[in-house]
C-alpha cells in the first residue's frame, strides 16, 4: 500500500471514530443530565435535581414524534391547559358553532438566547364526509408562534369554527393536521361528528 492511500485510510478511520465519538455524546446527553439529577436527589439537594430533570425531558421530547392527544369537543372555550367542559356528545344541530380542545406533545422549544425560547406550530383544517370526501381546507387555520421566558411544556389548543352555511345532516369528521414549523414533524388526527336537524 503507497503512502497517499495509507494516509486516505487514516484519514477515513479517524473521521469515523471523530462521527462515532460525536453522535455517543450527544446520544448521551440526556442521560448525563439524568445522572446528575440521581446524584443531587441522594444529597437531597430537589430543586437543583428538578432543573437538571427538566432539561433531560426537553431533549427527549425533542426526538420524540409531535403529538395531538386528549381531542374533544368543548361546551366553551378552554380557560387553561386541561381545563374545559367536554361536550356530552359530538351531534351538532345546524348552524352550531364547534369548539375543539387538543393538546400539543413534543413540539420543539429553541433556544434563541439565554432565557429566551421560541414555539412555531400551524395547524391545517379539514372537515371530510364519511366517505373522507374533502368538503371544506384551511391551512394554516392556526399559526401560532411565540417567545418566551420559560420552556413551555404545556400548550393547549382550542379551534372554533361557525357554520357560516348550515351543513346538510349528516355524519362527517374534522381532520387536524399539527404541523411543528422548527423540526418539520407532523401529527394528524380525526374527530368524527354528526349533524342532527
Amino acid at each position: 500500500m503507497n503512502l497517499n492511500k495509507k494516509i486516505i485510510l487514516l484519514g477515513l478511520v479517524l473521521i469515523f471514530i471523530i462521527t462515532s465519538f460525536a453522535m455517543f455524546s450527544f446520544a448521551s446527553e440526556e442521560k448525563d443530565y439524568i445522572n446528575r439529577a440521581l446524584k443531587l436527589i441522594d444529597e437531597e439537594k430537589y430543586n437543583e435535581a428538578v432543573g437538571e430533570l427538566e432539561e433531560a425531558l426537553a431533549i427527549v421530547k425533542s426526538k420524540a414524534d409531535l403529538e395531538f392527544v386528549n381531542i374533544t369537543f368543548t361546551d366553551e372555550e378552554a380557560w387553561g391547559f386541561g381545563m374545559y367542559n367536554t361536550r356530552k356528545d359530538a351531534n351538532f344541530a345546524q348552524g352550531e358553532t364547534f369548539l375543539i380542545y387538543g393538546e400539543a406533545r413534543n413540539y420543539t422549544i429553541k433556544e434563541i438566547k439565554k432565557d429566551l425560547y421560541e414555539i412555531y406550530i400551524k395547524e391545517d383544517m379539514y372537515i371530510l364526509d364519511k366517505n373522507n370526501n374533502v368538503l371544506f381546507k384551511q391551512e394554516d387555520f392556526l399559526d401560532y408562534h411565540i417567545t418566551s421566558h420559560s420552556k413551555n411544556f404545556d400548550l393547549f389548543i382550542t379551534n372554533t369554527l361557525t357554520q357560516t352555511s348550515p351543513f346538510p345532516v349528516g355524519n362527517y369528521k374534522f381532520l387536524l393536521v399539527l404541523k411543528d414549523v422548527f423540526s418539520g414533524k407532523i401529527t394528524e388526527v380525526t374527530i368524527d361528528f354528526t349533524v342532527v336537524e
